[in-house]
């Protein structure tokens, strides 16, 4: 596999299930009969006074396997009536060439620096049985930056379990669109990647660590996020992402990941309800939820932000 196409399967999985633990979902969040509906993990945004010009925003798991992700009736109607789809990033924009030498501008040491100078004791204990499980050699990942590793490492036991990139919600969206819509990005390749690796060596070694001692948990984790997307349980799937929040060893890794890109994220989806358009919006289903996700930052901006049922 050729290292960009690694990058661009894993980037929102920077939203979605990076550095969790296993917890237990509930099966559904208890509702009063009135709201008994079954509810898709979909929303519309207006603003106030002002409902007929709606942003739809969903959330997306960006690695799926096949077939495992269905549109409710209300995702599809709410597509139907919209005249561009917002993505995170789209991945056929980006220059290949250019990606490739970002990440080794960006992603690799220069000899005699190497990975080992940068991990912990326990990091580095941990890593020759996961590489052995991946088939890498030690001198292969040896000139790559622990964030590096952490997205190699990841794609590769997604894949491993069956998941790829043309099973997830934003790649199928994107795939609906391509042709009849105007798709807008809201953020870059170099944006995502100067993210990672800005990110300071403690923070690039608990990612590197979590994920070498939670990669037994890979599948349980992803279908408890798919459990929660399909019910439209936007609690359940912040109970699996945000489980270590209140540990503040983890909070610079939330901080990177979700909660700038959040802010910044909101901003930019609060402008567009001033063009004419009808726009819908999908971002990794991580960035929506929570006290910091841009569903309650919208709230905060004072727009009506109101989850639709499955059925239109």
């Amino acid at each position: 596999m050729r290292p960009t196409r690694l990058l661009l399967a894993f980037l929102a999985l920077l939203g979605t299930a990076c550095a969790t633990t296993s917890a237990e979902v509930p099966a559904s969040t208890p509702r009063s009969a009135a709201v008994a509906e079954p509810r898709a993990f979909l929303w519309e945004v207006t603003r106030p006074g002002a409902p007929d010009k709606p942003l739809y925003f969903t959330g997306s798991v960006h690695l799926g396997r096949p077939g495992q992700f269905v549109f409710p009736p209300s995702m599809e109607a709410a597509l139907a009536r919209s005249q561009v789809l917002v993505v995170e990033l789209d991945p056929d924009k980006v220059n290949a060439q250019q990606a490739q030498q970002l990440v080794m501008l960006l992603g690799t040491f220069h000899p005699p620096d190497g990975l080992s100078a940068h991990l912990s004791a326990e990091t580095r204990a941990l890593l020759p049985e996961a590489l052995q499980q991946v088939g890498l050699l030690p001198q292969t990942v040896e000139l790559m930056r622990p964030w590096l590793l952490f997205i190699t490492l990841s794609v590769l036991e997604m894949r491993k379990a069956g998941y790829s990139e043309a099973g997830g919600i934003d790649r199928m969206l994107l795939s609906k669109s391509r042709g009849t819509r105007r798709i807008v990005e809201l953020e870059t390749f170099k944006g995502q990647m100067s993210t990672l690796a800005g990110l300071p060596d403690a923070v690039q070694d608990l990612m590197l660590r979590e994920q070498l001692q939670q990669s037994s948990q890979t599948e349980v984790n992803m279908e408890q996020v798919a459990t929660a997307w399909d019910g439209g349980n936007p609690d359940a799937l912040a109970q699996v992402i945000f489980t270590q929040l209140e540990d503040p060893t983890f909070r610079p890794f939330y901080e990177a990941f979700f909660f700038t890109r959040n802010r910044q994220m909101a901003d930019k989806l609060a402008a567009l309800l001033d063009q004419p358009e009808t726009h819908f919006a999908v971002v990794g289903a991580g960035h929506l939820v929570g006290e910091e996700g841009i569903l309650a930052l919208l709230a905060g901006k004072g727009f009506q932000v109101r989850q639709l049922s499955r059925e239109p």
